[in-house]
Protein backbone atom coordinates (compact mmCIF):
# COMPACT_ATOMS: atom_id res chain seq x y z
CA UNK A 1 0.00 0.00 0.00
CA UNK A 2 1.31 3.44 -0.98
CA UNK A 3 -0.01 6.76 0.34
CA UNK A 4 1.05 10.05 -1.27
CA UNK A 5 0.55 13.24 0.73
CA UNK A 6 0.32 16.75 -0.77
CA UNK A 7 3.21 19.19 -1.00
CA UNK A 8 4.32 20.52 2.37
CA UNK A 9 2.45 17.96 4.46
CA UNK A 10 4.47 16.97 7.52
CA UNK A 11 3.92 13.23 7.98
CA UNK A 12 3.55 12.04 11.56
CA UNK A 13 5.34 9.06 13.08
CA UNK A 14 4.00 5.53 12.66
CA UNK A 15 1.87 5.86 15.79
CA UNK A 16 -0.10 8.82 14.43
CA UNK A 17 0.07 8.16 10.69
CA UNK A 18 -3.57 7.03 10.55
CA UNK A 19 -4.69 10.44 11.82
CA UNK A 20 -2.87 12.03 8.89
CA UNK A 21 -4.41 9.58 6.42
CA UNK A 22 -7.91 10.33 7.74
CA UNK A 23 -7.29 14.06 7.35
CA UNK A 24 -6.19 13.58 3.76
CA UNK A 25 -9.10 11.29 2.90
CA UNK A 26 -11.57 13.71 4.51
CA UNK A 27 -10.24 16.51 2.33
CA UNK A 28 -10.52 14.42 -0.84
CA UNK A 29 -14.03 13.24 0.04
CA UNK A 30 -15.16 16.80 0.81
CA UNK A 31 -14.10 17.94 -2.64
CA UNK A 32 -15.13 14.69 -4.31
CA UNK A 33 -17.37 16.43 -6.86
CA UNK A 34 -14.57 18.76 -7.87
CA UNK A 35 -12.12 15.92 -8.51
CA UNK A 36 -14.56 13.10 -9.26
CA UNK A 37 -13.14 12.53 -12.72
CA UNK A 38 -10.06 10.83 -11.35
CA UNK A 39 -10.71 9.75 -7.78
CA UNK A 40 -10.95 6.01 -8.45
CA UNK A 41 -8.57 4.12 -10.68
CA UNK A 42 -7.76 0.45 -11.03
CA UNK A 43 -4.27 -1.02 -10.96
CA UNK A 44 -3.80 -0.09 -14.63
CA UNK A 45 -4.51 3.57 -13.84
CA UNK A 46 -7.79 3.35 -15.76
CA UNK A 47 -10.60 5.55 -14.45
CA UNK A 48 -13.44 3.55 -12.92
CA UNK A 49 -16.82 5.11 -13.57
CA UNK A 50 -18.69 3.65 -10.63
CA UNK A 51 -20.43 4.68 -7.45
CA UNK A 52 -17.80 3.04 -5.28
CA UNK A 53 -19.11 3.92 -1.81
CA UNK A 54 -15.99 5.25 -0.12
CA UNK A 55 -17.98 7.80 1.86
CA UNK A 56 -20.38 5.03 2.90
CA UNK A 57 -17.47 2.90 4.17
CA UNK A 58 -16.19 5.87 6.16
CA UNK A 59 -19.62 6.53 7.72
CA UNK A 60 -20.22 2.88 8.65
CA UNK A 61 -16.76 2.53 10.22
CA UNK A 62 -17.07 5.75 12.22
CA UNK A 63 -20.50 4.74 13.54
CA UNK A 64 -19.15 1.31 14.52
CA UNK A 65 -16.14 2.79 16.32
CA UNK A 66 -18.42 5.17 18.26
CA UNK A 67 -21.40 2.91 18.99
CA UNK A 68 -20.56 -0.68 18.07
CA UNK A 69 -22.95 -2.67 15.89
CA UNK A 70 -26.30 -1.02 15.28
CA UNK A 71 -28.95 -2.42 17.63
CA UNK A 72 -32.53 -1.14 17.62
CA UNK A 73 -33.61 -0.28 21.17
CA UNK A 74 -36.55 1.97 20.40
CA UNK A 75 -40.09 0.65 20.91
CA UNK A 76 -42.58 1.30 18.14
CA UNK A 77 -46.33 1.51 18.71
CA UNK A 78 -49.39 1.04 16.54
CA UNK A 79 -53.11 1.58 16.92
CA UNK A 80 -54.69 -1.81 17.61
CA UNK A 81 -57.33 -3.59 19.67
CA UNK A 82 -54.94 -6.26 20.88
CA UNK A 83 -51.44 -6.29 22.24
CA UNK A 84 -49.37 -4.90 25.07
CA UNK A 85 -51.07 -1.59 25.89
CA UNK A 86 -49.25 1.64 26.70
CA UNK A 87 -52.01 3.58 28.52
CA UNK A 88 -50.05 6.85 28.65
CA UNK A 89 -49.64 6.93 24.86
CA UNK A 90 -53.23 5.75 24.38
CA UNK A 91 -54.63 8.65 26.44
CA UNK A 92 -52.50 11.13 24.47
CA UNK A 93 -53.17 9.80 20.98
CA UNK A 94 -56.51 7.97 20.93
CA UNK A 95 -59.99 9.48 21.21
CA UNK A 96 -62.28 7.55 23.58
CA UNK A 97 -66.00 6.90 23.26
CA UNK A 98 -68.01 8.74 25.93
CA UNK A 99 -70.72 6.60 27.53
CA UNK A 100 -73.38 7.88 29.93
CA UNK A 101 -74.89 5.56 32.54
CA UNK A 102 -76.99 6.69 35.51
CA UNK A 103 -76.11 10.30 34.69
CA UNK A 104 -72.41 9.50 34.91
CA UNK A 105 -69.97 9.80 32.01
CA UNK A 106 -67.27 7.23 31.38
CA UNK A 107 -64.58 6.93 28.74
CA UNK A 108 -64.23 3.72 26.78
CA UNK A 109 -61.31 2.93 24.48
CA UNK A 110 -61.90 0.38 21.76
CA UNK A 111 -58.40 0.71 20.29
CA UNK A 112 -55.11 1.24 22.05
CA UNK A 113 -51.47 2.18 21.46
CA UNK A 114 -49.82 -1.23 21.60
CA UNK A 115 -46.19 -2.21 21.14
CA UNK A 116 -45.48 -3.30 17.62
CA UNK A 117 -43.80 -6.64 17.14
CA UNK A 118 -40.63 -5.87 15.15
CA UNK A 119 -38.19 -8.31 16.68
CA UNK A 120 -37.41 -10.06 13.40
CA UNK A 121 -37.02 -6.84 11.40
CA UNK A 122 -34.75 -5.27 14.02
CA UNK A 123 -32.57 -8.37 14.14
CA UNK A 124 -32.30 -8.28 10.34
CA UNK A 125 -31.14 -4.65 10.40
CA UNK A 126 -28.47 -5.55 12.96
CA UNK A 127 -27.34 -8.48 10.79
CA UNK A 128 -27.17 -6.21 7.72
CA UNK A 129 -25.09 -3.76 9.74
CA UNK A 130 -22.66 -6.53 10.74
CA UNK A 131 -22.24 -7.46 7.08
CA UNK A 132 -21.64 -3.82 6.09
CA UNK A 133 -19.15 -3.25 8.93
CA UNK A 134 -16.96 -6.10 7.69
CA UNK A 135 -17.26 -4.90 4.09
CA UNK A 136 -16.24 -1.38 5.12
CA UNK A 137 -13.26 -2.52 7.19
CA UNK A 138 -12.05 -4.91 4.47
CA UNK A 139 -12.02 -2.09 1.90
CA UNK A 140 -11.18 0.97 3.97
CA UNK A 141 -10.47 -0.04 7.56
CA UNK A 142 -6.70 0.39 7.25
CA UNK A 143 -7.25 4.14 7.52
CA UNK A 144 -8.73 3.76 11.02
CA UNK A 145 -7.04 0.79 12.70
CA UNK A 146 -5.55 -2.67 12.20
CA UNK A 147 -8.70 -4.23 13.70
CA UNK A 148 -10.71 -6.52 11.43
CA UNK A 149 -14.23 -7.47 12.58
CA UNK A 150 -15.56 -10.96 11.86
CA UNK A 151 -17.18 -11.64 8.52
CA UNK A 152 -20.97 -12.00 8.34
CA UNK A 153 -23.20 -12.93 5.43
CA UNK A 154 -26.35 -11.04 4.56
CA UNK A 155 -29.26 -12.52 6.54
CA UNK A 156 -31.56 -12.65 3.52
CA UNK A 157 -31.86 -11.64 -0.14
CA UNK A 158 -29.99 -8.40 -0.96
CA UNK A 159 -33.05 -6.74 -2.51
CA UNK A 160 -35.09 -7.46 0.62
CA UNK A 161 -32.28 -6.01 2.75
CA UNK A 162 -32.41 -2.83 0.67
CA UNK A 163 -36.20 -2.77 1.11
CA UNK A 164 -35.78 -2.97 4.90
CA UNK A 165 -33.23 -0.13 4.85
CA UNK A 166 -35.60 2.00 2.76
CA UNK A 167 -38.28 1.45 5.39
CA UNK A 168 -35.86 2.54 8.09
CA UNK A 169 -34.91 5.65 6.13
CA UNK A 170 -38.56 6.60 5.67
CA UNK A 171 -39.32 6.21 9.38
CA UNK A 172 -36.16 7.62 10.95
CA UNK A 173 -35.71 11.24 11.94
CA UNK A 174 -32.34 10.88 13.66
CA UNK A 175 -29.71 12.34 11.31
CA UNK A 176 -26.91 10.02 12.42
CA UNK A 177 -29.05 6.95 11.83
CA UNK A 178 -30.26 8.23 8.48
CA UNK A 179 -26.64 8.63 7.39
CA UNK A 180 -25.88 5.12 8.65
CA UNK A 181 -28.86 3.48 6.89
CA UNK A 182 -28.15 5.34 3.63
CA UNK A 183 -24.50 4.31 3.82
CA UNK A 184 -25.47 0.67 4.42
CA UNK A 185 -27.79 0.85 1.43
CA UNK A 186 -25.05 2.34 -0.76
CA UNK A 187 -22.73 -0.52 0.19
CA UNK A 188 -25.36 -3.06 -0.83
CA UNK A 189 -26.03 -1.24 -4.10
CA UNK A 190 -22.45 -1.33 -5.34
CA UNK A 191 -21.44 -3.81 -8.02
CA UNK A 192 -19.71 -6.65 -6.19
CA UNK A 193 -17.28 -7.25 -9.03
CA UNK A 194 -16.37 -3.68 -9.95
CA UNK A 195 -13.37 -3.38 -7.66
CA UNK A 196 -11.26 -5.77 -5.65
CA UNK A 197 -10.33 -4.52 -2.19
CA UNK A 198 -6.63 -4.30 -3.12
CA UNK A 199 -7.16 -3.11 -6.67
CA UNK A 200 -7.91 0.60 -6.55
CA UNK A 201 -6.35 4.01 -6.07
CA UNK A 202 -8.08 6.96 -4.48
CA UNK A 203 -6.88 10.52 -4.91
CA UNK A 204 -6.40 13.21 -7.49
CA UNK A 205 -3.79 14.41 -9.94
CA UNK A 206 -5.17 17.94 -9.48
CA UNK A 207 -4.64 18.78 -5.82
CA UNK A 208 -4.13 22.41 -6.79
CA UNK A 209 -7.94 22.62 -7.08
CA UNK A 210 -8.28 21.38 -3.49
CA UNK A 211 -5.60 23.86 -2.37
CA UNK A 212 -7.58 26.72 -3.93
CA UNK A 213 -10.78 25.58 -2.22
CA UNK A 214 -9.08 25.28 1.19
CA UNK A 215 -7.56 28.76 0.95
CA UNK A 216 -10.89 30.25 -0.08
CA UNK A 217 -12.75 28.50 2.73
CA UNK A 218 -10.20 29.55 5.36
CA UNK A 219 -9.82 33.20 4.38
CA UNK A 220 -12.29 34.19 1.70
CA UNK A 221 -15.63 35.97 1.57
CA UNK A 222 -18.66 34.38 -0.06
CA UNK A 223 -19.69 37.08 -2.52
CA UNK A 224 -16.33 37.68 -4.18
CA UNK A 225 -17.75 38.07 -7.70
CA UNK A 226 -17.95 41.85 -7.30
CA UNK A 227 -14.13 41.92 -7.41
CA UNK A 228 -13.86 39.99 -10.71
CA UNK A 229 -12.46 42.24 -13.48
CA UNK A 230 -14.52 41.97 -16.65
CA UNK A 231 -13.43 42.02 -20.29
CA UNK A 232 -15.42 41.69 -23.50
CA UNK A 233 -15.16 41.55 -27.26
CA UNK A 234 -16.80 44.31 -29.31
CA UNK A 235 -17.24 42.67 -32.69
CA UNK A 236 -17.76 44.49 -36.00
CA UNK A 237 -19.37 41.54 -37.77
CA UNK A 238 -21.57 40.03 -35.10
CA UNK A 239 -24.14 40.96 -32.51
CA UNK A 240 -22.58 38.52 -30.08
CA UNK A 241 -20.35 40.25 -27.56
CA UNK A 242 -19.07 37.57 -25.18
CA UNK A 243 -18.07 38.72 -21.70
CA UNK A 244 -15.17 37.19 -19.78
CA UNK A 245 -14.28 37.37 -16.13
CA UNK A 246 -10.87 37.24 -14.51
CA UNK A 247 -11.41 35.37 -11.28
CA UNK A 248 -9.08 35.72 -8.29
CA UNK A 249 -9.04 32.62 -6.10
CA UNK A 250 -10.13 34.35 -2.93
CA UNK A 251 -10.93 37.78 -1.48
CA UNK A 252 -10.25 38.43 2.20
CA UNK A 253 -11.66 41.48 3.99
CA UNK A 254 -10.11 42.57 7.27
CA UNK A 255 -9.91 45.91 9.11
CA UNK A 256 -11.22 47.91 6.17
CA UNK A 257 -8.56 46.41 3.90
CA UNK A 258 -8.91 44.12 0.90
CA UNK A 259 -6.59 41.16 0.44
CA UNK A 260 -6.57 39.48 -2.97
CA UNK A 261 -5.35 35.92 -2.44
CA UNK A 262 -3.98 33.72 -5.19
CA UNK A 263 -3.66 30.11 -3.99
CA UNK A 264 -0.59 28.72 -5.74
CA UNK A 265 0.06 25.00 -5.25
CA UNK A 266 3.69 25.55 -6.25
CA UNK A 267 6.69 23.76 -4.78
CA UNK A 268 8.93 26.71 -3.92
CA UNK A 269 8.38 26.07 -0.21
CA UNK A 270 9.60 22.51 -0.70
CA UNK A 271 12.39 23.07 -3.24
CA UNK A 272 13.65 26.55 -2.32
CA UNK A 273 14.27 27.12 -6.05
CA UNK A 274 13.19 30.54 -7.34
CA UNK A 275 12.00 29.12 -10.67
CA UNK A 276 9.24 27.35 -8.72
CA UNK A 277 7.63 30.69 -7.85
CA UNK A 278 4.64 32.19 -9.73
CA UNK A 279 5.63 33.50 -13.16
CA UNK A 280 5.10 36.84 -14.91
CA UNK A 281 1.61 35.96 -16.16
CA UNK A 282 0.46 35.31 -12.59
CA UNK A 283 2.10 38.51 -11.34
CA UNK A 284 0.51 40.66 -14.04
CA UNK A 285 -2.89 39.10 -13.39
CA UNK A 286 -2.64 39.97 -9.68
CA UNK A 287 -1.77 43.57 -10.51
CA UNK A 288 -4.89 43.75 -12.68
CA UNK A 289 -6.97 42.37 -9.81
CA UNK A 290 -5.51 45.04 -7.56
CA UNK A 291 -6.18 47.85 -10.02
CA UNK A 292 -9.78 46.77 -10.42
CA UNK A 293 -10.32 46.51 -6.66
CA UNK A 294 -8.71 49.93 -6.16
CA UNK A 295 -11.13 51.41 -8.69
CA UNK A 296 -14.09 49.89 -6.83
CA UNK A 297 -12.89 50.71 -3.31
CA UNK A 298 -11.10 54.05 -3.51
CA UNK A 299 -10.75 54.49 0.26
CA UNK A 300 -9.46 51.02 1.13
CA UNK A 301 -5.94 49.62 1.04
CA UNK A 302 -5.52 46.79 -1.44
CA UNK A 303 -3.01 43.99 -0.86
CA UNK A 304 -1.98 41.22 -3.23
CA UNK A 305 -0.76 37.85 -1.95
CA UNK A 306 0.44 34.52 -3.34
CA UNK A 307 -0.22 31.68 -0.86
CA UNK A 308 1.95 28.58 -1.35
CA UNK A 309 2.41 25.34 0.61
CA UNK A 310 5.38 24.31 2.71
CA UNK A 311 6.33 22.09 5.64
CA UNK A 312 7.42 24.23 8.56
CA UNK A 313 9.28 21.30 10.16
CA UNK A 314 11.27 20.32 7.08
CA UNK A 315 12.15 22.76 4.31
CA UNK A 316 15.35 23.96 2.59
CA UNK A 317 14.64 27.59 3.50
CA UNK A 318 15.02 26.83 7.23
CA UNK A 319 11.72 28.56 7.99
CA UNK A 320 9.84 27.37 11.05
CA UNK A 321 6.68 29.42 11.47
CA UNK A 322 3.29 28.25 10.24
CA UNK A 323 3.05 31.35 8.03
CA UNK A 324 6.25 32.65 6.42
CA UNK A 325 6.56 35.80 4.29
CA UNK A 326 9.27 35.15 1.69
CA UNK A 327 9.27 38.48 -0.15
CA UNK A 328 7.28 40.11 -2.92
CA UNK A 329 6.99 40.31 -6.70
CA UNK A 330 6.23 43.34 -8.85
CA UNK A 331 6.54 44.68 -12.38
CA UNK A 332 9.74 46.53 -13.25
CA UNK A 333 7.83 48.78 -15.67
CA UNK A 334 5.74 50.23 -12.84
CA UNK A 335 6.67 52.60 -10.04
CA UNK A 336 5.34 50.04 -7.52
CA UNK A 337 4.32 52.68 -5.01
CA UNK A 338 0.94 51.15 -4.35
CA UNK A 339 0.60 48.18 -2.02
CA UNK A 340 -1.20 46.04 -4.57
CA UNK A 341 1.65 46.46 -7.08
CA UNK A 342 3.89 44.41 -4.78
CA UNK A 343 2.47 40.91 -4.53
CA UNK A 344 3.65 39.29 -1.32
CA UNK A 345 4.67 35.65 -1.26
CA UNK A 346 3.50 33.80 1.83
CA UNK A 347 4.13 30.16 2.65
CA UNK A 348 1.56 28.38 4.81
CA UNK A 349 2.02 25.01 6.47
CA UNK A 350 -0.11 22.49 4.58
CA UNK A 351 -1.05 20.29 7.51
CA UNK A 352 -2.26 23.24 9.57
CA UNK A 353 -5.23 23.75 7.24
CA UNK A 354 -6.39 20.13 7.18
CA UNK A 355 -9.49 19.08 9.19
CA UNK A 356 -8.87 18.68 12.89
CA UNK A 357 -10.81 18.03 16.10
CA UNK A 358 -11.75 21.49 17.33
CA UNK A 359 -12.19 20.23 20.90
CA UNK A 360 -8.85 18.44 21.27
CA UNK A 361 -6.84 20.74 18.99
CA UNK A 362 -7.69 24.39 19.70
CA UNK A 363 -6.37 26.82 17.14
CA UNK A 364 -2.92 27.91 18.27
CA UNK A 365 -1.67 30.81 16.22
CA UNK A 366 1.92 31.96 16.16
CA UNK A 367 3.81 33.37 13.21
CA UNK A 368 2.41 30.96 10.68
CA UNK A 369 3.20 32.72 7.39
CA UNK A 370 6.59 33.45 5.83
CA UNK A 371 6.87 36.40 3.44
CA UNK A 372 9.56 35.57 0.88
CA UNK A 373 9.47 38.83 -1.05
CA UNK A 374 7.34 40.37 -3.78
CA UNK A 375 6.98 40.57 -7.55
CA UNK A 376 6.03 43.51 -9.74
CA UNK A 377 6.28 44.77 -13.31
CA UNK A 378 9.47 46.58 -14.30
CA UNK A 379 7.53 48.79 -16.72
CA UNK A 380 5.34 50.22 -13.93
CA UNK A 381 6.15 52.72 -11.21
CA UNK A 382 4.88 50.18 -8.62
CA UNK A 383 3.80 52.89 -6.21
CA UNK A 384 0.50 51.22 -5.43
CA UNK A 385 0.22 48.33 -2.98
CA UNK A 386 -1.56 46.09 -5.47
CA UNK A 387 1.28 46.49 -7.99
CA UNK A 388 3.64 44.64 -5.65
CA UNK A 389 2.43 41.06 -5.38
CA UNK A 390 3.81 39.61 -2.18
CA UNK A 391 4.88 35.97 -2.02
CA UNK A 392 3.92 34.33 1.25
CA UNK A 393 4.57 30.71 2.16
CA UNK A 394 1.89 29.02 4.25
CA UNK A 395 2.49 25.74 6.05
CA UNK A 396 0.57 22.98 4.23
CA UNK A 397 -0.28 21.02 7.37
CA UNK A 398 -1.60 24.21 8.99
CA UNK A 399 -3.84 24.88 6.01
CA UNK A 400 -5.27 21.38 5.88
CA UNK A 401 -6.05 21.40 9.60
CA UNK A 402 -7.71 24.79 9.76
CA UNK A 403 -9.20 25.69 6.37
CA UNK A 404 -12.64 24.54 7.53
CA UNK A 405 -12.74 26.65 10.70
CA UNK A 406 -13.24 30.33 9.95
CA UNK A 407 -11.25 32.35 12.48
CA UNK A 408 -10.90 36.10 12.79
CA UNK A 409 -7.57 35.48 14.53
CA UNK A 410 -6.40 33.63 11.44
CA UNK A 411 -7.35 36.53 9.16
CA UNK A 412 -5.66 38.96 11.56
CA UNK A 413 -2.48 36.90 11.52
CA UNK A 414 -2.28 36.82 7.74
CA UNK A 415 -3.02 40.54 7.55
CA UNK A 416 -0.32 41.30 10.12
CA UNK A 417 2.22 39.25 8.23
CA UNK A 418 1.46 41.11 5.03
CA UNK A 419 1.70 44.58 6.54
CA UNK A 420 4.90 44.02 8.50
CA UNK A 421 6.75 43.39 5.25
CA UNK A 422 8.61 46.50 4.13
CA UNK A 423 8.22 47.35 0.46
Amino acid sequence: MQICFPLGFDISDDKNIRVDVKKLVSILLEYNKTIACDNLLNNKNEIINSNFPLTAYKNVIEYFLSHGYYIENKSYYENNAKGRINFSKTIKKNRPIIQTFNNKNSFVYTRFQVKRKMVNENELITAINKYCVHEAFSKFGFVFSSFMPPKFNLPTDKNYCIYLLDNKLNNTFNDDRKILFQSMKNILLQDDNILDKTDFKFGTYHFYVVWERMIDKAFGIKNKEVYFPKTKWNLRCSNQNPDYLLQPDSIMLFDDRIYILDAKYYKYGISGVASDLPNSASIIKQIVYGEYAAKLETKKEIHNIFLMPFNRFNNPLKLGNIFENIGFANGEWRDNLKQYENIQGILIDTKFLMPFNRFNNPLKLGNIFENIGFANGEWRDNLKQYENIQGILIDTKFLMQNYNKKSNDLLKLLAKNVEETKI
